[in-house]
C-alpha cells in the first residue's frame, strides 16, 4: 500500500520581499527621528538653549603644524575647526553667555593644550593663541 502524501508545499516567493520591505520602512523611520533640520557640522551643540548669542573666535595659531580648536562647554567639547600652521582663522559659535567657555586645542600628530575659563558676553570677541611650542608653552585665552 502506497501512501500519498500529497502535493509538497512550495515556499511563498514574495515572504523575503515583504520581510525586505519591513525592514527598510523600520529603518528609515529610525534614522529621521527628531532630527528637525538640524545640521550636525554647524557648531552648535543638540543641547542648545533659546538664550545663546552669537561669538567670534578669533585664532592665532603660531605653531607650523595644524590644531583642532574644541570650545568647551560643562564637560563638552565643541569643534570649532582646524587651523592651518602659522596662520589666523575666526569661528562664529552660538554661546549661552552666562556660561564660561574654555578650549583644548589639539596638534595634528602631536600634543595638545587647554585655556583656562573666560566669561563671556553677548556678542563677544574672544582670542586663542596656539604658542609655537605646544606641551613646554601655555596656550591662552581672552576677551577684546
Amino acid at each position: 500500500m502506497s501512501t500519498n502524501p500529497g502535493p509538497t508545499p512550495r515556499p511563498n516567493p514574495s515572504l523575503p520581499l515583504v520581510v525586505a520591505v519591513a525592514l527598510t520602512v523600520a529603518a528609515l523611520s529610525a534614522c529621521s527621528s527628531r532630527n528637525e533640520g538640524r545640521n550636525p557640522f554647524d557648531g552648535s551643540s543638540p543641547t542648545a538653549t533659546g538664550s545663546e548669542e552669537p561669538i567670534r573666535v578669533e585664532v592665532q595659531n603660531l605653531n607650523f603644524n595644524d590644531v583642532t580648536v574644541w570650545a568647551v562647554r560643562q564637560g563638552q567639547r565643541i569643534r570649532l575647526g582646524r587651523v592651518t600652521g602659522k596662520t589666523d582663522e575666526t569661528f562664529r559659535l552660538n554661546w549661552n553667555p552666562g556660561m564660561p567657555i574654555s578650549f583644548v586645542i589639539d596638534v595634528t600628530g602631536g600634543r595638545s593644550c587647554g585655556t583656562g575659563q573666560i566669561g563671556v558676553e553677548q556678542n563677544a570677541v574672544v582670542w586663542v593663541t596656539v604658542p609655537a611650542n605646544v606641551g613646554t608653552q601655555p596656550c591662552y585665552a581672552g576677551r577684546r
